[in-house]
């Protein structure tokens, strides 16, 4: 039989589960209401985004083979991480909502909004003005007026350069020559041929070579806006499946390696320190060491 101290710890005990019930499950208290997202588009729903800026040149962007491609104001490969970076505007959470009914759309800055997103041609989300306490941003989509966190905006006037990919060669597609201003290097057939011939190098340095082109990544991409007539002979990369190669011109100074693409009207910056490796053939430390030790 259970004495009277083992009882009384069994009472304390349970009046100590009923007090944490009360606290966690809160009885008769209403539920916090579902946070109100801006829409119920999923990223994988949108296959076209066009970005109206005033006074700003508009962005278009477009899936392709599930490859996200910039249309205008270039016609480049597009920087994935950038475009799913925006796209999560479709599913933020909304500080508040309210009918535009009787709203007077002026004095949210939405008869001329600075910038709107369209997507898929159908749905277009119109940014207004901050609201002056929480300093959220009004935004409009159709007849409704929400308040949005403000980072989305900058994202949208920002320059049409970081929607680009920085990759000087697309992931999917593959180098099967080069052709620099002092070699041109192929690969065929497994086999390596480089023009002038040079026996001084393995094939090591072949493959590294191109594997310098086929992961480079630009610090910067920017517009085009005077001509270069470059010294160097152009600079062709040849891709497996496609007859035209990509060509650049080459413009070196004093603190930029910079490869210019005239048919796209952009520049890739490349760090400085680059340059040896994407226009020559290098020696791996472990091949240069290679020396007899004395003994």
């Amino acid at each position: 039989m259970m004495n009277s101290r083992t009882l009384l710890n069994l009472a304390l005990l349970l009046i100590v589960i009923l007090l944490i019930t009360v606290v966690v499950l809160e009885p008769g208290k209403t539920p916090a209401p579902a946070p109100v997202l801006l829409t119920g588009l999923e990223n994988s729903d949108v296959h076209k985004i066009k970005i109206l800026r005033k006074n700003k040149d508009s962005i278009e962007l477009e899936k392709i083979a599930g490859q996200w491609q910039m249309r205008a104001p270039y016609s480049l490969s597009a920087n994935r991480y950038k475009v799913d970076s925006v796209l999560k505007v479709l599913k933020t959470e909304t500080a508040a909502h309210y009918d535009m009914n009787g709203l007077d759309p002026a004095r949210y800055d939405l008869l001329d909004p600075a910038v709107s997103m369209r997507i898929n041609d159908t749905l277009q989300i119109d940014f207004g003005n901050l609201e002056p306490l929480q300093k959220q941003r009004y935004v409009r989509i159709d007849k409704q007026l929400y308040l949005i966190p403000d980072y989305y905006y900058y994202q949208l006037i920002g320059s049409s350069t970081d929607y680009l990919n920085h990759a000087l060669i697309n992931e999917n597609e593959k180098i099967t020559r080069l052709e620099l201003p002092e070699l041109s290097l192929a690969l065929t057939d497994g086999k390596w041929a480089v023009r002038p011939e040079n026996t001084d190098y393995p094939a090591d340095a072949y493959s590294d070579l191109f594997n310098e082109w086929q992961h480079a990544q630009a610090i910067e991409l920017r517009p085009l806006t005077k001509k270069h007539e470059s010294t160097d002979k152009p600079i062709r990369v040849f891709l497996q499946g496609r007859d035209t190669p990509i060509e650049y011109r080459l413009q070196r100074t004093e603190d930029e390696f910079i490869l210019r693409r005239p048919d796209k009207n952009i520049e890739y910056v490349m760090a400085a320190d680059k340059a040896d490796a994407l226009l020559s053939l290098q020696m791996r430390k472990t091949d240069t060491d290679d020396t007899p030790a004395e003994k």
